[in-house]
């Protein structure tokens, strides 16, 4: 094992700590779409992530599941070419030297960008206030997330994880958007205002 593939190990490391030890529940998380039934009414009954919630059964699994799946399936190739170095031949996934710099960095960076980040909404949601994070990104985390992704698509550049990554990208953006649809539906004007001043990923800070 090289320097690159302990990076690699421990950002894995890093994240299952984070899904274990630092969970952050979502509203459009796979299995919150699954098991919700339709809209019933009441607040934010009528916004995109209700109507999510009210597809059908097949259309959940066709529309949420399948892709998230297939997300975390090319999520751990890298993980099975680092344990199983045939399957990086096989898979197209062999070092290409001038992507390695870049992708060990990118790595790094959206690891400590996403663990900062759900340590800071943990906070916000024990004590109030906004994060630092949370004042310039109003998905820090993703945004950590999609970086960590890009960075591994040019340390193990296996041309399905390149055509992972729209889908990774894709998959996520739709659930960004039913989460601030509902946010925008409950807590109104607070969020539009929010909203206005913080790009939803990165950008210029407005105000």
């Amino acid at each position: 094992m090289n320097a690159v593939d302990a990076v690699v190990l421990l950002a894995y490391a890093s994240l299952v700590v984070e899904l274990t030890l630092f969970p952050i529940p979502s509203e459009a998380s796979t299995w919150q779409l699954l098991g919700a039934t339709a809209p019933t009414g009441g607040v934010g009954a009528d916004d995109a992530l209700q109507a999510a919630r009210g597809r059908s059964v097949a259309q959940k699994l066709l529309r949420y599941a399948l892709p998230t799946t297939l997300g975390v399936a090319l999520w751990l190739l890298p993980l099975a070419c680092i344990l199983a170095p045939g399957v990086a031949v096989a898979v197209g996934a062999l070092p290409v030297a001038w992507l390695v710099g870049p992708g060990v960095v990118l790595v790094a960076l959206g690891r400590a960008i996403t663990f900062a980040s759900v340590l800071q909404l943990r906070a916000q949601r024990r004590r109030g206030g906004q994060g630092w994070l949370f004042r310039r990104s109003r998905n820090p985390g993703l945004v950590g997330m999609f970086a960590c992704y890009l960075g591994l698509c040019c340390l193990f550049p296996s041309p399905l994880l390149w055509l992972g990554l729209p889908l990774y990208v894709g998959n996520m953006h739709a659930r960004v958007q039913f989460e601030e649809a509902h946010l925008q539906a409950r807590l109104g004007a607070a969020w539009s205002t929010y909203a206005a001043r913080v790009p939803r990923y990165v950008g210029r800070v407005r105000g």
